[in-house]
């Protein structure tokens, strides 16, 4: 029920907020799955120095991340009680739909035509947004599994072609890939998990279940 009662606020709220870390495909009550990556590939990775921004309950700010660089966005609410609720004016548009204490990331521009130029935030405590370059991701090496809880996004190194996914939660986990060749959802399930899909690095996976325990091993 208390995820239901999320999933209603989150209509109310925010239209179209049933999306990524949270985030627009098949969405269960309470889960967070984003609107599908644009299939133009973003601008080759460069260093680009990280932005942070910090605030109390409801708020705005501005990005001033470069519109051609793909950015990973960590939002951190430890002491949140309430409904989490983050939305942007880019492509993904809902980036964070989760309930209490919160920390995971998500990924920007994905869609080079509608970069991410204004962020708001529905929380009930103080929080801190960073938005960082590829240099800030956990890498998910060759046969050496990876293992994490919640939102979260790793970097695949060249030669992985395939990721072994093993997720457990009572709600939604949804697995996502971007890369130069495609952006694709391809995993969007309620519920315990363990399946196998094809990704070919260099790529980035996103993970979207902020109650779920994961671990993903590539090969």
């Amino acid at each position: 029920m208390r995820k239901l009662v999320c999933a209603l606020a989150a209509v109310v709220l925010a239209s179209g907020c049933a999306s990524g870390t949270g985030y627009g495909v098949i969405v269960a009550a309470g889960s967070s799955a984003s609107s599908p990556p644009s299939t133009a590939a973003p601008a080759a990775p460069r260093d680009v120095p990280p932005e942070t921004h910090t605030g109390k309950g409801e708020g705005q700010f501005a990005v001033t991340w470069p519109a051609d660089q793909l950015g990973f966005f960590t939002f951190d609410c430890p002491k949140c009680a309430g409904n989490v609720i983050i939305s942007t004016d880019g492509g993904e548009f809902g980036l964070v739909n989760a309930i209490g204490a919160y920390k995971g990331t998500t990924w920007l521009n994905t869609e080079p035509d509608r970069p991410t130029r204004k962020v708001t935030v529905l929380a009930d405590a103080p929080w801190t947004a960073t938005i960082a370059d590829y240099r800030s991701l956990p890498e998910a090496s060759a046969a050496k599994p990876s293992t994490g809880k919640g939102d979260a996004v790793l970097r695949v190194p060249a030669g992985i072609t395939r990721v072994h996914l093993k997720a457990k939660t009572r709600g939604n986990i949804a697995l996502w890939v971007q890369s130069e060749e495609t952006g694709d959802l391809l995993v969007n399930e309620i519920g315990d998990v363990e399946v196998d899909r094809d990704v070919r690095g260099p790529a980035y996976l996103r993970v979207d279940g902020y109650e779920t325990s994961w671990t993903i091993t590539p090969s």
